[in-house]
């Protein structure tokens, strides 16, 4: 593992530290993960999610694929099986090993980006954009272009609830000021 120049003089690098920090005591199982998406199922996520908020600080983004996108052809059933699993396997190679991804609903996905502060949550959705457009999607009808809007907050109000709709809020204003990505 690099370590800054700073790591020369025995300091422990981010991940080191991070490893150190205990997290929350809830195991995640086979019947927690969607098999179509490999991500987290919604109601896990949230346990998790109010469990990491009370221990340290975090950034929760949503992504949510563009109406544009969800206009390619085809029926709404069959596009969601061919193009969930890639959409999920483009952002899970965008986020942190120890970060968590979960299946919302419909095109949305939810990730917890824990222990991170807000510019974290910036760049790891400049990641995900980066991941979303260099990835081919092979449909039935051929190759499609998708387009994600991500919106964000950083950990700073009481309850899991309270948090998604922030973030909820910043991906709708997102999509207004037609933004790829908004974390505040």
């Amino acid at each position: 593992m690099a370590k800054s120049w700073f790591g020369w003089f025995g300091e422990k690098t981010e991940v080191e530290r991070r490893a150190e920090k205990p997290r929350a005591a809830i195991a995640v199982g086979a019947d927690d993960i969607d098999p179509l998406t490999g991500a987290l199922y919604w109601d896990r996520f949230q346990l998790m999610l109010e469990a990491e908020q009370a221990q340290e600080p975090g950034v929760l983004l949503l992504i949510d694929l563009s109406e544009r996108s969800i206009r390619v052809g085809g029926s709404e059933e069959a596009k969601a099986l061919e193009i969930l699993p890639w959409l999920a396997q483009a952002i899970r190679q965008a986020i942190r090993g120890d970060d968590l991804l979960a299946h919302v609903d419909g095109y949305r996905f939810a990730v917890l980006l824990r222990g991170a502060p807000q510019e974290v949550g910036q760049i790891t959705s400049d990641r995900i954009l980066d991941s979303v457009d260099n990835t081919i999607f092979m449909t039935a009808d051929g190759i499609s272009k998708l387009d994600v809007t991500i919106g964000g907050t950083a950990f700073g109000v009481a309850d899991g609830q309270a948090l998604m709709e922030l973030a909820a809020a910043n991906l709708e204003r997102a999509r207004r000021l037609e933004q790829p990505a908004l974390v505040q």
